[in-house]
């Protein structure tokens, strides 16, 4: 069964940060091309990010990562080092942050 955005997000989600689904800005799917996993991603209107992982078979990772707005790149490149820590790839983070893997790798190498 095809997994939809609006699934992936539910009410639930969107209460637990305080917002409905009035208060989406924007949504969308990321793919990793070598494992097929989905990143999803709802932009809040505060600038929040949400982002939830959903595998092929379709099952949704319930953690969700909240992304606060990022103002400067100084912001951007703390919030990238925080998700490297965190183990996540650079694919992975780079499609959280709607950015490129090549932008994440030279924030990594200290470029």
């Amino acid at each position: 069964m095809p997994t939809n955005l609006m699934n992936v997000f539910n009410s639930v989600d969107l209460k637990s940060v305080g917002k409905k689904v009035a208060d989406i800005v924007s949504l969308n799917f990321a793919s990793n091309k070598k494992t097929g996993t989905r990143i999803a991603r709802a932009v809040l209107n505060d600038g929040t990010t949400l982002v939830k992982r959903v595998t092929p078979s379709g099952v949704v990772s319930e953690i969700i990562h909240r992304i606060p707005e990022i103002t400067s790149t100084a912001q951007r490149n703390a919030v990238i080092k925080d998700l490297a820590k965190e183990k996540h790839t650079q694919e992975t983070i780079a499609a959280m942050l709607n950015i490129s893997q090549s932008t994440v790798s030279k924030v990594l190498r200290n470029k």
